[in-house]
């Protein structure tokens, strides 16, 4: 006996439709405060359709905000090599890194605000790997050239430009004044972190 058409499939504008909202609700609320039929609700469609295509809640705001961060992904990737000198092209990823955010601001929201910060140091599936990646190469040329300080392991000072970056998003979303520019982000980003990633030898007499 043949089956009739499943009608849990989603077309894929239903399917842009669905991410949009689960976008827009987890940057309005904390992580824990949206639950599956607020989604279902807004979205038309049952439990059953969100599980089957999307998976459970950690799986499903992953899969929504993966498009966006694989834009960020190579916005990153380009902007590491668009200079021939390792703080230029450094500046360059911050400033790329900002853009992004700033004018995706309910993406910045969810990353930076509303899912538990501990997701992105602690669970695989939230950890921005490819993003730290990016960074941490560029940090382990200047290592071999002896131009960042090679005292420090490359995945801490890595970890410690992230952490600044992090802090400052924190900053920028919460605070009532108006967005800085990317550059001016990126300058204040700048001037916190490359004095602690130069090897201290070069600043010397």
């Amino acid at each position: 006996m043949n089956k009739g058409p499943d009608k849990r499939q989603l077309s894929d504008e239903k399917r842009e439709t669905i991410r949009q909202i689960i976008i827009s609700l987890f940057a309005d609320s904390l992580y824990q405060d949206v639950g599956i039929r607020d989604i279902c609700t807004q979205a038309g469609v049952t439990p059953k359709t969100i599980y089957k295509h999307f998976g459970n809640k950690d799986a499903l705001l992953i899969s929504a905000i993966s498009p966006d961060m694989k834009r960020l992904n190579l916005a990153l990737s380009v902007a590491s090599q668009t200079s021939p000198t390792l703080i230029d092209n450094l500046q360059a990823m911050s400033q790329a890194f900002f853009r992004f955010y700033f004018e995706n601001i309910a993406i910045a929201r969810i990353m930076f605000l509303n899912i538990p910060s501990a997701y992105l140091v602690s669970k695989p599936e939230f950890i921005q790997s490819v993003q730290l990646g990016i960074l941490r190469d560029l940090i382990v040329q200047g290592q071999k050239t002896e131009f960042i300080r090679q005292d420090i392991d490359a995945s801490e000072l890595t970890e410690a430009v992230a952490g600044l970056t992090m802090r400052s998003m924190f900053r920028y979303l919460t605070v009532s004044t108006s967005l800085p520019t990317p550059e001016e982000a990126a300058d204040k980003i700048s001037l916190l972190s490359t004095p602690m990633l130069l090897n201290p030898a070069f600043g010397e007499a």
